[in-house]
Parts: C-alpha cells; sequence; structure tokens
C-alpha cells in the first residue's frame, strides 16, 4: 500500500483554481480560501461561480465542479469536494 503525500492547503487551493481558469466561457469563479478545510483524505473547496454577474445555473456548476473533481482524483491522486456557494 503507498502512503499519499501530505498536500498544503495553499498546494490544492492553487491546483483547483488552474483547472478552473481553464474553462472560460465567461465563467469566473472565486475560492473562498478561509473556508477551504480538510477532512481526512478528503478536502472540502466552496466556490463562487459568476457568469457576467449572475449565478450559473446549478446544472452548469456541477457539471465543471465534477470533471474538476475527476481530474484531480485522476492526476493529482486529490480527492476534492468542490461546494458551490450562492451569493
Amino acid at each position: 500500500m503507498t502512503k499519499k503525500k501530505k498536500v498544503s492547503k495553499q498546494t490544492v487551493i492553487r491546483l483547483v483554481e488552474k483547472r478552473l481558469g481553464a474553462i472560460g466561457h465567461g465563467i469566473g469563479f472565486e475560492i473562498l480560501e478561509a473556508a477551504v478545510r480538510a477532512d481526512g483524505e478528503w478536502w472540502y473547496v466552496p466556490v463562487l461561480s459568476r457568469l457576467h454577474g449572475k449565478d450559473v445555473r446549478r446544472d452548469v456548476t456541477v457539471s465543471i465542479f465534477a470533471t474538476v473533481e475527476n481530474e484531480l482524483h485522476k492526476e493529482e491522486g486529490l480527492t476534492v469536494l468542490l461546494v458551490p456557494v450562492v451569493d
């Protein structure tokens, strides 16, 4: 059994920002850094999604977040839950 390396909060934030920044389509994402937390192997990352000053539709947000979560798990070995935040 291989031991997972410890990852810092800032590393998780940076990796999430990198992937969300690549989405485009005019959607802006804001990670609420103060609320990012680890619970065992899980990272909980609250994210506010905006499109031209308005909230992004829930189904779009869920699809984007699921894609990013899967990429982080496959490529980085991280278990991340991106939590939608409503403004």
